[in-house]
């Protein structure tokens, strides 16, 4: 199994810039962006991906985040070409692709389980595309070391994958698409196989390729701290539709659907006594929410809860909060109250969501 792209022979460096290739138009190194319009996937007997709308701005990257089975991973394969598409269409850098063979686009993609072949090098897997597509001796090797040099791999040229790290191997299988310097970038869940530290550094590394780059990227994800931390905009994805499309920051502070305000961060549904304390007006049927940030435990107030539990989280603590069938959560910093102690409770900014549409949230 290989990355699949469009890639022409002669090639510039990696950092020199790029050219036309099978009539495409660029502008700058790469010929532009990603534009998906009433993208459809029937599958099953279902709609696994329903008609959805998204804009990827040239050096833009944009997750995809959602649960396992939104349809995400359907779409990446669409765009890649491995998935032929039942509706709608997919333009790279202002040409149809729809149509086109993943061998015949501009993207290269990053398979989950990374897809290295064990019998070859770490130099070998790396231009094992670059030699399928006739790409000269010297202009290969040119490329593979300076792909490998990008990666911080040149180390390990020589090795094989199975001789590396996993963290080790999924930067080979970056670079064997960078290569090939793709328009388009597209990764499938490229972290998911390591382990939580080692996802925090590779994730950096990735963010910090891409912005090096100027490279259109998309990356699939269903972990929301790895969207949040490498995100330009992320486009939440639900039953097959992308509910939302936004900064990291205006998706926590204004998450627009209450699917979108319980998948992204912590929420907890204000009711009972802790309604006293929500200055918003709020009809029948409205469902309040509030992220733990905007509960502060005071000394005094007209609303009072009990402590629970206290969870550590490294240098704050998540404190559960309960008043009658009602349940709260606040970060705290510094000493955590005591289980069992009572507290007085103050809300700061809350989410109201009427028929599942945010009506009000923080200004």
């Amino acid at each position: 199994m290989t990355d699949a792209t469009l890639v022409a022979d002669p090639a510039p460096s990696l950092q020199t810039g790029g050219r036309p290739t099978d009539g495409r138009t660029t502008d700058g190194r790469t010929g532009g962006g990603l534009a998906l319009r009433g993208l459809t996937k029937f599958l099953g007997g279902r709609d696994v991906v329903a008609g959805i709308d998204l804009d990827v701005a040239k050096g833009e990257l944009v997750s995809l985040l959602g649960p396992s089975g939104c349809g995400k991973t359907t779409t990446l394969r669409m765009v890649a070409g491995f998935l032929p598409v039942d509706g709608g269409t997919v333009t790279m850098g202002g040409a149809d692709v729809t149509d086109l063979g993943p061998e015949r686009r501009p993207s290269a993609m990053v398979f989950q389980n990374y897809a290295l072949w064990p019998h070859m090098t770490v130099t070998q897997n790396v231009a094992f595309p670059l030699r399928t597509r006739r790409v000269s001796k010297q202009r290969t090797a040119e490329r593979v070391r300076e792909a490998l040099e990008l990666v911080g791999l040149t180390h390990h040229a020589g090795s094989k994958p199975t001789a590396i790290s996993g963290g080790e191997q999924q930067r080979v299988a970056l670079a064997r698409a960078i290569v090939q310097e793709p328009d388009v970038l597209l990764l499938d869940e490229p972290l998911s196989n390591l382990d939580a530290k080692l996802r925090v550094s590779v994730r950096d590394e990735i963010r910090r390729i891409q912005q090096r780059l100027g490279i259109t990227t998309v990356i699939v994800t269903h972990d929301q701290d790895e969207a949040l931390s490498v995100s330009d905009r992320i486009a939440v994805m639900h039953d097959g539709r992308i509910e939302q499309v936004a900064s990291p920051t205006d998706l926590y502070a204004r998450p627009a659907t209450r699917f979108v305000a319980s998948f992204i961060g912590a929420t907890s549904f204000v009711r009972g006594a802790f309604l006293a304390d929500v200055r918003t007006p709020i009809a029948d049927g409205d469902e309040v929410l509030v992220r733990p940030e905007e509960v502060t435990l005071v000394p005094d107030s007209t609303v009072t809860a009990t402590v629970t539990r206290v969870l550590m989280r490294g240098h704050f603590a998540e404190v559960v909060l309960a008043a009658g069938d009602a349940e709260l959560r606040s970060f705290v910093t510094g000493a955590p109250p005591v289980i069992g102690s009572t507290t007085g409770v103050r809300l700061g900014s809350v989410l109201v969501y009427r028929d599942g549409a945010l009506v009000e949230g923080p200004r």
